[in-house]
């Protein structure tokens, strides 16, 4: 995941920093969004620092050189013919449920599972997603944890945790679990949540509780030791409810709180190969076992 939609209106651009390289991401005039890696291939301008949207084309802010969808240069406005390799790659890109997503394979192999389709894009009566982003240092395998990590609710959240299951299947992780939750921001909050990981990147969550709502958790490398970590809630009220935008706001700040009582961990902490662990600690294994395989070539 690289953003949110309502991140990129019709005309607008996105700078992106991810996979230890650049991109610009523009919407163009039939509302679609491509994505191209950033650096012109003429002097190596960024056309993510005031690139101009034509079309569904976009023009590098140097020379004016324009690339099309599809990364091609159409237009140099002072030659007529265009240089061989003059294009920038085109990164395949999904958007879906008010979010950005593009595939990422370093052998540049084809998508190997589908961003699902979610509730509110066909069902009425959901919130626009409130949002927000954390900068971290530190590696997506650490976030991933999160899902089996059962011990690590109390210490470090005041969650109670009273049932908590965990499933594998294909590019799925699933987390079910149940408790009470203690806001930081005060209150209580019993809840029944099941959190499935779509592959190594995004989690989608459905939370039954003081709302029902879905969360996003989504975490995208920028390089090896960085990455950036979007989430988001949606609620669809209960039946003669409304929801205002300071209860959103309030639940994103909930979130952002719990979130960064993991990053100070993940941030100075190391990676373990071979951990110690004991009976209490969840199956990190089994999770460990699952992630392995996107890696390319697939870890042992």
């Amino acid at each position: 995941m690289v953003g949110f939609s309502s991140e990129l209106e019709v005309g607008g651009t996105l700078s992106l920093p991810y996979f230890n390289s650049k991109q610009v991401a523009f919407r163009g005039e039939d509302g679609q969004v491509r994505i191209l890696d950033a650096f012109c291939p003429h002097l190596g301008a960024d056309l993510g620092a005031g690139g101009k949207v034509m079309g569904n084309s976009i023009q590098c802010p140097f020379h004016h050189w324009r690339f099309g969808e599809d990364g091609r240069c159409v237009e140099i406005p002072y030659c007529e013919r265009i240089p061989k390799n003059s294009e920038l790659r085109a990164w395949e890109v999904v958007e879906r449920n008010g979010m950005i997503f593009l595939w990422f394979s370093p052998t540049g192999s084809p998508p190997e599972f589908e961003v699902p389709v979610l509730p509110n894009e066909t069902e009425q009566g959901w919130t626009a997603w409130a949002h927000s982003k954390i900068r971290i240092r530190t590696h997506s395998r650490e976030i991933v944890e999160n899902v089996v990590d059962l011990a690590h609710f109390s210490p470090v959240h005041g969650t109670v945790v009273e049932t908590f299951e965990n499933e594998f299947t294909g590019h799925l992780a699933i987390q079910r679990a149940a408790g009470t939750a203690y806001p930081r921001g005060g209150g209580v909050d019993h809840f029944r949540n099941e959190a499935t990981y779509y592959g190594p990147g995004f989690q989608i969550s459905f939370m039954d509780g003081y709302m029902h709502s879905m969360l996003v958790n989504a975490h995208t490398m920028i390089d090896d030791n960085t990455l950036d970590l979007r989430f988001g809630v949606t609620v669809r009220p209960r039946e003669g409810k409304t929801v205002s935008p300071e209860i959103l706001d309030r639940y994103v700040e909930n979130l952002t709180t719990g979130f960064l009582e993991d990053v100070r961990i993940w941030e100075n902490k190391t990676y373990h190969d071979t951990p110690v662990l004991c009976a209490g600690d969840g199956p990190i294994g089994k999770l460990r076992r699952w992630y392995a395989q996107f890696y390319e070539p697939p870890a042992p």
